[in-house]
Order: structure tokens, then sequence, then C-alpha cells
């Protein structure tokens, strides 16, 4: 039988569903510009219905759930579009420092110093006594051997930058691995009641968000509410269990140094990390790979300019006589000739008249005895010299090493461009999923004010409720038994 006072109750749990709506509003409402929050609605259904003689009368209204209004799948689309976004702005940042180093084009820029080398040798051919001459083929060629010094020392500069980045990077991951383990643990335990942590499911998402820019993630949910998060297929976050990933920087040899697991506690190795995308595989490509290209390629330029030039250097004839004298050197003749291992010969820098500018020697007719000196005006092998810029010496004889730079430069160019596409592209597909998101989860200040003008309306029609209950029990109680006194 329905009680007397369910009315009363019937009001009572409709001010409380609304109140509980209201809350809900103005939170929304207070995390507007919140970043990672998403919009919550109460979702609300019909008390069980009580039998009664004429049929079966309802009982009120009670509060089942507060959801998030979220699309899982967007969540996903956003961490594997992040993790791309992140590994092609790395590169193309680098990349745009590597077009820095070469400084092309610019005075001071390796062309130009070949070309400035070549030059002063074309110069010395036609007045190859000239002391002036000789000078400035001497400094050219130091300026060409400090410049690929230079440009090799950036390179390792550079390397050593990225390590320094990949280190922070690494300090970050296991921060928010960390910072997910705990939210695994509050989550489990406000959820063991039936009813979602909201916020703190959002904080989480948020962390993962950041965390798939960084690194790329395979992220499970288990039946607990905790996430398990796997980079690589190697657990970084289990449960409120995580793994740590340790970076081992090698100052004398970057690219030697190491991306590895290894047991929180013990500090024992795992393993290396294998990554699949984001900032640190852009920055470990960009290292181990892009920039080991370029720094090899320069190498490989020096190192051919060094042979050709000495070839011809020691077949020819100084002013003193002097032949068979290398006119650059390593300067750690333990290894072959590169960028960083070229410089001109200290005999040559202390005796300019060691230039081998002349093809032949000549005696003295009016003294057998002496020894032969280079034929005045000989400056034949310094023109030969100076034509090793047009010879087809690089890329298996089908380049000069103009043409071998040239087509660096040009690569180095198109990378960059490929780069800087790919940043816009992916820029441009995660504006288009947040506005999806946005248009999705965000909060919008004209739907909670009309919501709440709509729960404010229920609020005051289910006290009116009350108060009409409230007035027929006064009459029943108050009242009925005084009729006809």
């Amino acid at each position: 039988m329905r009680s007397t006072f369910s009315g009363l109750n019937i009001g009572y749990k409709g001010l409380a569903a609304q109140q509980r709506a209201l809350d809900i509003t103005g939170h929304n409402v207070a995390n507007a510009n919140t970043e990672g929050y998403t919009r919550q609605d109460v979702i609300m259904q019909a008390s069980p219905a009580l039998k009664v003689l004429e049929g079966y009368v309802g009982t009120g209204v009670d509060v089942t759930e507060f959801r998030r209004i979220k699309d899982e799948f967007l969540d996903i689309q956003m961490r594997t579009e992040n993790k791309a976004l992140g590994e092609w702005e790395v590169k193309s940042n680098i990349l745009n420092k590597l077009e820095v180093i070469f400084n092309e084009p610019s005075e001071t820029s390796l062309r130009s110093v070949m070309d400035q080398f070549w030059e002063a040798w074309q110069v010395l051919s036609k007045n190859p006594e000239g002391v002036a001459a000789r000078t400035t083929v001497m400094q050219r060629g130091v300026a060409l051997a400090n410049t690929f010094n230079h440009l090799d020392a950036q390179f390792c500069d550079l390397q050593a930058d990225i390590n320094k980045s990949i280190e922070v990077k690494v300090n970050e991951i296991n921060s928010m691995a960390r910072q997910i383990r705990d939210l695994n643990d509050q989550i489990i335990k406000a959820e063991a009641s039936g009813q979602k942590a909201n916020d703190l499911r959002d904080r989480r998402d948020l962390l993962l968000e950041k965390l798939a820019k960084n690194v790329a993630i395979d992220v499970v949910e288990d039946n607990l509410g905790a996430i398990n998060v796997t980079i690589g297929g190697k657990f970084l976050v289990s449960r409120t269990e995580i793994a740590e990933m340790r970076f081992t920087d090698d100052p004398l040899n970057p690219i030697e140094a190491e991306l590895e697991w290894c047991d929180s506690f013990t500090g024992d190795s795992q393993g290396p990390v294998r990554l699949n995308g984001g900032i640190l595989k852009g920055y470990v490509e960009m290292r181990d790979e892009v920039i080991v290209n370029y720094q090899e390629k320069i190498s490989a330029l020096a190192a051919t300019i060094a042979e050709e030039v000495n070839t011809l250097h020691r077949a020819g004839y100084g002013l003193d006589g002097s032949t068979g004298l290398d006119f650059f050197t390593e300067i750690d003749d333990s290894t072959d000739f590169s960028a960083k291992n070229i410089q001109v010969n200290q005999e040559i820098i202390a005796n300019l008249n060691c230039l081998a500018t002349a093809s032949e020697l000549v005696f003295d007719a009016e003294d057998p005895d002496a020894d032969p000196v280079a034929y005045q005006g000989d400056g034949s092998n310094a023109l030969r010299l100076a034509q090793l810029k047009y010879k087809l010496t690089m890329s298996d004889e089908l380049a000069s090493f103009d043409d071998y730079y040239r087509s660096t430069i040009g690569q180095l160019g198109i990378e960059g461009q490929e780069a800087f596409q790919m940043v816009e592209n992916r820029t441009s597909l995660v504006e288009q999923l947040l506005n999806r998101r946005e248009s999705i989860s965000g909060v919008s200040l004209d739907e909670e004010m009309t919501n709440m003008i709509r729960f404010q309306h229920a609020y005051t029609a289910s006290a009116r409720v009350i108060n009409a209950m409230d007035e027929m029990l006064d009459v029943i109680v108050n009242r009925l038994g005084i009729v006809g006194r």
C-alpha cells in the first residue's frame, strides 16, 4: 500500500536530483578553461515503481551516474597523431639547425671557402714566384681545413645537445609514469563502489596525451579501471607498478649514448628501449642517422680533396726544388683523412717555397753541380691543382667537388621542406581532432546556462510539490477532526 508520506519522498528525491545536476553544471562552468577537463552530465532514471490497487505508481527519480561526455576513439586518434607530430617537429627543428650549420649561401660557407681555395691556386699558377700569391694559397688551405674541422665539431655539438634533450625527455617520461601509477591506485580505490572517478580520469588522460607526444605508447584499461601502458612491447606502467627508462650519455661519442630499461629498485639494465614514434624517436633518428649521414658526406669530401690535392702536390716541385710533399696532412696520423682530421702541412706553413707549383726542374748550366730548381715561371702544377675543382672525383667519379656539395645541400633542403610540410599536415590533423573533441567533450557556457535554468526550474517545481503535500497533510492531521464543532 502506498504510504501517506510517499509524496514527500518523491519531492525530496526531485530536490536532491536537481541539486546534484546543478552541482555538476557549476563544476562544468568552473572548469570551462581547465586543460584536459571533460564535460560531465548527470544521468537520471525513474525510481522503481510501487504496486497499488490501480496499478504501478512512480516513486520519484534516482541519480545513477555522473557521466563524462567523451569519445574514446578520438583519444586514440589524438595519441596517434601527437606521436607523429612530436617526431616531425623534432626532425624539422634539427634540420633547421643543420641548415644554420652549413650556412648556405654565405661568404663563410664551405662552398665559398672551397671556391676561394681553387681560385688561389689559379692566381698562383700565373705568378708562381709571388710571395703574396703563395701566402694566399696557404691561408686559403688553412681556412678550408678549419672550415671542415668546424663543421664536424658543430655536428658533434648538435649531437651532444640532442643527448641533453633526450635526457630531459626521459626524466619527463619517468615522472609521467609515476603520476599515472599513482592515479591508477587512486582510481582503483575510488571506483571500488562502482562509481566513476571522472576528475581523476581526466588528469590521467591528459598525462597519456602528453606522454604519447614524447614516445609511442599502447594503452589498455583493465577491469578495475587502471590502465596498462606499453612502449615497444615493454610495460612502462602496469596497474600500480612501473618500469623506468635510463639514458646513459657518452660525451666523447654522442651516438654511443644508450637508452635502456632499468629496474626501478636494483637499477639493473633490462634491455634497450624500442621506439616506434614520438619526440624520442625523432631525436634518436636525427642523431644516429641524419646527422651522421651529413657528417660522413662532409668527411668524404674532405678526404677526397686532401687525397687529390696531395697526389698532384707530391708530383710537383717547389721553388727550392723540394718534391713529394703533401699539402694536407692528418691531425692524428693514426686515422684517415676526415672533416675533423685534416690540416695544412706544417712544413708548407713554415716555408712557402715548398708549394709545388712547377711540373719539372731545371739545372743551372753554369754550375752543373748545383741542385736543380723549379723552372722560373712554371705554374703548370698549380694550374692542375686549380683545375681539380672541375674534375669528376666524387660519387664514383660522376660528380665534381662542387656538384657533390651542391647535391648534399640540395638533399638537406628537400628533407627540411618535407619535415616542414609534415609538421603542417600533422598540426592540421591534430587541430581538427581537437575541434571535434571540443565539440563533444568541451564545456559550452551557453549550454551550461541553459541547463542551469532547466535544473533550477525543476528544483523549484519539486519544492512546490513538497509544499502541496505538506498542505494536504496539514489538512488531514490538524483540520480533518474538527469539522462540525
